[in-house]
């Protein structure tokens, strides 16, 4: 098969217990044509370090210096580093499947695709592998087009918004802005627009990634601070997906569910605002109740299975009156906790 380079990206930040196994299933690939950039901000722990150790280890690897501007930047970074036609992700915690990207770039190059990508499995501290897929099917792949790869995107169910499991035709993201500062949902930020613009997708349902989860990660802070900086980052990237899916027509089949997605995060966020407001830019609480009055959201809008009672009759409450709720969850804030690292419900 003709390997064209293949740029990997690999972000790199506290994570000196992890990035060997990383880099080993990046560097032992089948697909041997790679130029493997290590993006790295300032780490209090060897992190740097390993990068320059790998980078004279294996000539197809360069360190690059980050600008600790959120993890949207730090793709940003490698993207404008990269010298390949295609380009692929990496979590400096998480590791490939030998096969990946022999069989993804396989499918991209023989179907003429902008984006091939797989299925992703969790995996465990203690060994344990979960598998989301019902059944994998050893190397077969779908192609989809436009409209519907965009539409699988934002359902967010079969195909989820990772940049780590797909790879890329790079000039397609010529057409997204990375937020600067963006840590939680950066993917969910640019995901729907690289889809709108790739004319087809290859999909494999086999999981060739495997998704560390662990305490303490940017998925799961161990801190309330963090917490809260998730809450603002995803409800900022949900509105501008929101925002996207209105302007399109050809995506309203999903504008009940972005609506839904949106609404929901933003209802957390203004609560927590509310209840933290350290944790918040000044008066973000108001400015949050403006921008949640211009999605078009009534109650017969609203889809049961994303909220749980109690939510729905916070919703309500905030559909009759914004000022009422703000009032109500002020009253009821001495019964509301929320422990370092856990998701409100």
């Amino acid at each position: 098969m003709n390997q064209p380079l293949l740029t990997v990206i690999v972000l790199c930040y506290n994570v000196e217990k992890y990035m060997d196994k990383c880099i080993l299933s990046i560097a032992g690939q089948k697909y041997t044509n790679l130029e493997i950039l290590l993006v790295v901000d300032d780490c209090p722990d060897n992190t740097e370090k390993i990068c320059y150790e790998w980078q004279n280890r294996d000539k197809r690897i360069r360190v690059i210096h980050g600008q600790n501007e959120g993890c949207a930047y730090a793709y940003k970074t490698g993207v404008e580093n990269a010298t390949a036609e295609y380009v692929t992700f990496v979590d400096a915690d998480d590791w490939i499947d030998e096969n990946m990207y022999s069989n993804m770039m396989n499918a991209l190059l023989s179907t003429r695709s902008d984006i091939a990508q797989c299925g992703v499995c969790d995996a465990y501290e203690d060994g344990r592998i979960q598998h989301r897929a019902s059944e994998l099917i050893d190397g077969s792949f779908e192609i989809v087009d436009r409209i519907k790869g965009v539409l699988l995107i934002i359902e967010d169910k079969k195909w989820r918004s990772y940049l780590c499991n797909k790879i890329f035709r790079k000039n397609l993201f010529n057409h997204v802005e990375f937020p600067k500062g963006r840590g939680l949902s950066e993917d969910t930020t640019i995901m729907h627009v690289l889809f709108h613009h790739a004319s087809k997708t290859v999909h494999f349902q086999d999981e060739y990634y495997f998704y560390l989860q662990r305490s303490g990660s940017m998925c799961n802070p161990n801190n309330i601070a963090s917490t809260m900086k998730n809450r603002y980052d995803t409800f900022n990237a949900f509105y501008e997906r929101y925002c996207f899916v209105e302007q399109y027509s050809e995506y309203h089949p999903c504008l009940v569910f972005a609506k839904n997605n949106v609404f929901g995060r933003g209802m957390r966020a203004l609560r927590d605002s509310i209840i933290y407001p350290q944790y918040f830019p000044a008066n973000y609480s108001d400015l949050l109740v403006k921008q949640l009055q211009t999605i078009c959201f009534k109650r017969k809008d609203i889809v049961k299975e994303f909220y749980i009672p109690k939510m729905r009759i916070q919703i309500f409450v905030f559909l009759l009156s914004p000022a009422c709720y703000k009032w109500l969850v002020t009253v009821t804030k001495p019964f509301y906790k929320l422990s370092s690292g856990q998701q409100s419900k």
